[in-house]
């Protein structure tokens, strides 16, 4: 027994021997996620691997995921250091085993089971849409002290143009840009976070680069930076005709070449009386249109020349006498210049104090002109007619719509005036001046019927249309302006057309002008406005006949362009604008006419 009793407790300090010398977990002074992934492999919704980016010092963990591949949850292939134990949103979490649910923001928490180490990771997702994209390009006013506001590119294009005022023009600005989700962005080669600012220098073309590293694609950005171009006035040139001065002239713009057509009465050599003749600048000259001597200069001196465009080429001259005393001839442009229908076209004599307009219908390719008849005691005398070509023959006759001479309160009252016609695609709008009935605007049907828009208007009561200036102008739009005198306010001012209303609105700032007690105006003045509407602009005499432009600003005043030296004014001031955009004023000096083009200054943007 005793033998026994010792046996056993040999064992028992054997085993005690063996067991305290087995080796001990020991701690290996870490705890960290080393790395962390979405495999294809574990994870059938996504079409390529996805590994995760560790920042170990804000201990994040950033996933960058598809957008079609966003799912509930993963299955994560993670590695830890040794000992460690991971829970991803509070599940306790196997590498490449264990689904969980990943979400921006979602915690991994991480301790060490044979030590007190622990620590927590934030996974930041961030959804990627497969695309590059560049969202917007924007110089903000909060960042750039010579911006008084937040200027941008029309569009996000491959190549782009901002625009700046003249005092931001040419310097460092601060330029905001974003881009799609996990795009990155590089301004200059120089990386930049999407929505932050960077410093540019605007004398130079700033490159712009977005890649999506997950797609693999990348597309390439220009952005120029302009200055805001502001309207500018130059001489274009003197138009003459050998040593001769036009007399009296009118201009208008072709709408088949967007040039300024001239036609103009003058006296060449030895000629005794005016003849006409049509000119137009050819963007660097003057050159006639046609032969010189659109009237036949044998025995009269031609007046009022016009000059008139049909859609298929057709350029028609208009003059009074030339060929019959006090009366109308047109010629068409055939190689020479051919009379349409005959010369000396109405019965009675036309007045010659007053412009009338002359024009080919666009709706029904008819030739059409106004006038105020001077033969006493006829259907015409002092009334408003109009004068048609159709089917071979001259067709005259009173026009409608309009009061009749006589039928006011005195003798002359319905007395016609003057007019001016505007052109809105096939359509013809008419602005008309009768004595004691004020302005009235009209539309012209293709066989010279008037229907009446506005009727009777009288600026502050005033007691009759005044015949001096007035100009009509339109949009292609279809907005409808009329340059007429107000003679309450001794003013001239610009009315847009209220068409619903039947009315006049006045529109933009007056001119000053001097206006005598008979209705005759001092100051000769024109005015028109560009067909897309952005630039009004008026020409008129100051002191000593001395020619003023003027643009109308945002604030709707009038700002004067500046000149070099123009000389003084001795006739009618025209204005008018082309589809392209251009602008042309001209009147008549001593020298001949001089005509100026109105347009955007030189634009100047940077270069490599």
């Amino acid at each position: 027994m005793k033998r026994f009793v010792i046996t056993a407790v040999c064992f028992i300090a054997t085993l005690s021997l063996f067991v305290s010398c087995e080796k001990k977990p020991q701690p290996d002074a870490k705890c960290e996620i080393s790395g962390f992934s979405l495999t294809t492999a574990l994870n059938s919704v996504l079409k390529s691997d996805i590994n995760g980016v560790i920042d170990q010092n804000a201990k994040t963990i950033t996933l960058t995921i598809p957008t079609e591949s966003l799912a509930m949850s993963y299955v994560p292939t993670f590695t830890a250091t040794e000992h460690d134990v991971v829970k991803i949103g509070g599940t306790p979490a196997t590498s490449g085993v264990t689904a969980v649910a990943i979400a921006d923001g979602t915690k991994v928490s991480v301790s060490d089971e044979v030590s007190v180490l622990d620590i927590e990771y934030t996974i930041s997702l961030k959804e990627n849409d497969g695309a590059v994209e560049l969202s917007s390009v924007v110089f903000k006013k909060a960042d750039n002290a010579d911006l008084t506001e937040d200027v941008a590119p029309a569009a996000i294009e491959e190549e782009m143009i901002v625009r700046v005022p003249a005092a931001a023009f040419r310097k460092e600005l601060k330029m905001t840009v974003t881009a799609g989700k996990g795009d990155v962005i590089k301004v200059n080669d120089k990386e930049v976070a999407s929505g932050s600012a960077v410093a540019v220098d605007t004398q130079f073309p700033i490159d712009i680069t977005v890649s999506d590293p997950v797609a693999g694609k990348s597309v390439s950005y220009v952005v120029k930076v302009g200055k805001i171009l502001g309207y500018v006035v130059s001489k274009l040139g003197i138009c003459t005709e050998g040593a001769s001065v036009p007399a009296d002239f009118y201009m208008a713009v072709n709408p088949n070449d967007n040039l300024p057509y001239f036609a103009y009465t003058r006296k060449i050599g030895e000629e005794k009386y005016n003849g006409v003749s049509i000119a137009k600048w050819d963007g660097s000259a003057f050159t006639l249109v046609g032969p010189s001597g659109v009237a036949d200069n044998s025995a009269r001196a031609a007046s009022k020349p016009k000059v008139a465009f049909a859609k298929d080429g057709g350029i028609y001259a208009y003059y009074l006498a030339g060929d019959v005393a006090s009366k109308p001839t047109v010629r068409k442009l055939d190689g020479s210049w051919t009379v349409v229908g005959t010369a000396g076209i109405t019965a009675q004599n036309c007045n010659t104090s007053y412009l009338y307009p002359f024009f080919v219908h666009p709706a029904s390719g008819s030739l059409m002109f106004f006038w105020n008849g001077n033969t006493k005691n006829q259907p015409s005398y002092r009334t408003m007619n109009f004068g048609v070509f159709t089917g071979g023959t001259w067709n005259t006759g009173v026009a409608s719509g309009v009061p009749a001479y006589g039928s006011g309160s005195t003798a002359s009252s319905g007395m016609y005036y003057t007019s001016s016609a505007a052109f809105v695609g096939d359509k013809v709008f008419m602005a008309s001046s009768l004595n004691e009935f004020g302005y009235y605007v009209h539309e012209v049907s293709g066989d010279g019927a008037l229907t009446p828009i506005v009727s009777d208007f009288k600026p502050a009561g005033a007691p009759y249309g005044l015949p001096g200036n007035l100009q009509m102008s339109a949009t292609d739009e279809g907005a409808l302006y009329v340059f007429a005198a107000d003679a309450s306010a001794n003013v001239m001012q610009v009315y847009s057309v209220d068409k619903e209303g039947k009315s006049f609105k006045p529109y933009g700032a007056s001119f000053p002008v001097t206006i005598s007690s008979n209705g005759t105006i001092t100051e000769k003045a024109g005015f028109a406005v560009s067909k897309d509407g952005k630039l009004m602009v008026a020409a008129l005499n100051k002191a000593e006949k001395i020619p003023a432009f003027y643009y109308l600003n945002d604030s709707m005043q009038w700002d004067a362009f500046t000149l070099d030296a123009p000389a003084a004014n001795t006739g009618e001031f025209y204005v008018a604008f082309g589809a392209d955009g251009k602008g042309y004023i001209a009147y008549l000096s001593a020298a001949g006419i001089e005509l100026y083009g109105v347009g955007l200054e030189a634009d100047i943007l940077p270069s490599k």
